[in-house]
């Protein structure tokens, strides 16, 4: 089981012999290492997940915008960002995208980062072509420097297209994680000029990359024809503001056909701002009622009543 530094996150015996039950002990340690880590298709990509979400995503974005992405010959509807086109907010579009978020493999990594209230802040995915536009290296934690060396929060990005230099993949400063503070001036160019080294992020359609909110990253650009397409989560602590409001939007039938822990992942047992005493007193029963189904079920206690 891997080894790491004295911690007293909620429930972490429990997630540690989960790692170790799914194979994950050497991508934690790269993890810590590193700042991030590459799961290979063979331990990320059960039931051939990626291309189920690949389909749907393709979907989306053929109905959001009136014509069918090209994989292969394409380029992306928004050549002057260096992410592609995004769609933003899919996690209801489609169920495979609940599957997604649902993945054990996921959940593992991202609570080892960020505890057992860890939410969904966003879901969305992009599609990468060709293009010439910088993107500067930064961190996702999004505090001023120094920042805190426990993770607030995690991405997780599925490569649903192969991921390498040359198809413009995530690039990483290693251990970038452990400096406790946002790169500036020229450490923050990927190319020439700038300070510091990047490595490139690599693996096969299907792998799973996840990373520390704090780990300094960017991406390649892209040099060869056709799109790169990823399915991007940000996890994060329940106690931050999140991208994308979940709350009281899950649909009832969502609900019903997850676990209890989904609808803790989908903000649903955070206890937003109140009006009066009346609204806080509805909202914090609202909130007990998926905090105690999701500890009925899993036998592990969240932090706090929220």
């Amino acid at each position: 089981m891997v080894q790491i530094a004295a911690r007293t996150e909620v429930g972490l015996d429990h997630i540690l012999k989960e790692i170790d039950d799914l194979g994950l002990n050497s991508y934690i340690e790269d993890l810590d290492t590193n700042g991030y880590t590459v799961i290979p298709p063979e331990i990320a990509n059960p039931n051939d997940l990626a291309q189920r979400v690949l389909d749907a995503s393709l979907n989306v974005a053929e109905r959001r915008n009136g014509e069918r992405p090209d994989l292969k010959d394409g380029n992306s509807r928004n050549p002057n960002s260096p992410v592609g086109d995004a769609q933003k907010a899919i996690l209801l579009e489609n169920q495979v995208f609940e599957e997604a978020l649902m993945n054990p493999v996921l959940l593992a990594v991202s609570t080892y980062l960020c505890g057992y209230d860890v939410v969904l802040s966003s879901m969305g995915s992009q599609m990468k072509g060709p293009s010439d536009t910088r993107f500067l290296l930064h961190t996702d934690t999004r505090l001023p420097s120094p920042l805190p060396r426990l993770p607030l929060l995690c991405k997780c990005i599925y490569a649903l297209t192969d991921f390498d230099r040359e198809r413009g993949c995530t690039a990483f400063v290693p251990g970038s994680h452990k400096w406790d503070r946002n790169p500036k001036g020229s450490e923050t160019l990927m190319h020439e000029g700038g300070s510091v080294e990047t490595v490139p992020a690599e693996g096969a359609a299907g792998s799973l990359i996840i990373f520390h909110g704090s780990t300094w990253h960017g991406a390649y650009n892209r040099v060869v024809p056709g799109l790169r397409a990823s399915l991007h989560l940000l996890m994060m602590r329940s106690m931050l503001r999140m991208t994308e409001d979940f709350y009281d939007r899950i649909p009832e039938e969502v609900l019903a056909r997850n676990s209890a822990r989904f609808a803790i992942l989908t903000q649903q047992a955070i206890i937003p701002a109140y009006l009066d005493k009346e609204d806080q007193h509805a909202k914090v029963m609202r909130s007990l009622k998926y905090t105690d189904a999701f500890e009925k079920e899993s036998g592990i206690a969240l932090p706090v009543k929220r």
